[in-house]
């Protein structure tokens, strides 16, 4: 079996693709398979790919997602999709939403909606794990990393022995030796953009229900990064339950780590 490290060579060429369509589609690299098409399907049955969500939040969770497909089915499956909206089977549409895989950055809130469906159906296996941010003040967030990875893993550990991990980034936060990273994973592998969109369409839900216990600092727009209204709330009512009172940004704050008015603030939904 070759290891992670032997499948990508610097020398990597980008295979090119006809897709004949009806309509205008701007085809990513990750739903062209970019990175999966260069695995081997004889070393690794299954690719898991791990991406993560709100690192640079300043309040919520940080989450990593994982997503575990067949990397033999997946590779059959998309040289069906011709980017018509119909085909023969009547399943045109359906493989269409495959096509808009990508990036979850790239994408709108809605179109990252209604991808979270089909992604789930055509994975073997999914999860999600949050880390709570007062576990990311207590270890920091490379341990967070990897407490979140492992939780996300639960669900699917059963694939993990048959599978090859891709990791978004530079960073191997992985303990597992079958793993490797990619820097922009995201756009370029199919199941690391999977990843990537299932762990912000949950924590982004997340944020929006937290929102409903902190409504002064924005959440159901910010979904907890710096933004004027975010950044003005903590000057005038402090930090939330939710904050990670260990990052730099608390240090100019006139309340610092403590909290103004603790009467006030509720509980969190999922902590």
């Amino acid at each position: 079996m070759k290891s992670p490290v032997e499948l990508f060579p610097t020398s990597g060429r980008l295979l090119a693709y006809h897709w004949v369509a009806m309509r205008p589609l701007s085809i990513s690299l990750a739903a062209q398979l970019h990175v999966e098409r260069q695995l081997d399907s004889t070393d690794y049955r299954f690719v898991i790919g791990v991406d993560e969500v709100g690192r640079g939040s300043w309040a919520g969770p940080l989450g990593v997602g994982a997503v575990v497909y067949d990397l033999k089915l997946l590779l059959k499956l998309m040289p069906r999709i011709d980017g018509t909206v119909e085909d023969e089977d009547g399943k045109g549409s359906e493989r269409l939403d495959y096509l808009r895989v990508d990036d979850s950055k790239r994408l709108s809130a809605k179109l990252r909606a209604s991808l979270d469906g089909p992604i789930k159906k055509l994975a073997e296996g999914y999860g999600v794990g949050m880390v709570e941010p007062s576990e990311i003040d207590e270890m920091g967030m490379t341990s967070a990393l990897a407490l979140g990875l492992e939780r996300a893993l639960m669900p699917v550990r059963r694939f993990l022995d048959r599978s090859l991990l891709l990791l978004d980034g530079s960073v191997n936060f992985s303990r597992y030796s079958n793993s490797m990273t990619l820097v922009k994973g995201d756009s370029k592998s199919f199941a690391i953009a999977s990843a990537s969109i299932i762990a912000k369409v949950a924590r982004d839900s997340l944020m929006e229900d937290e929102s409903l216990n902190f409504p002064w600092y924005a959440f159901e727009r910010n979904k907890g990064y710096p933004s004027l209204a975010h950044v003005g709330a903590l000057h005038a009512v402090g930090p939330s339950l939710i904050h990670r009172k260990s990052w730099s940004y608390m240090a100019g704050l006139p309340w610092q780590t403590s909290n103004p008015n603790p009467v006030s603030q509720q509980l969190s939904l999922w902590g």
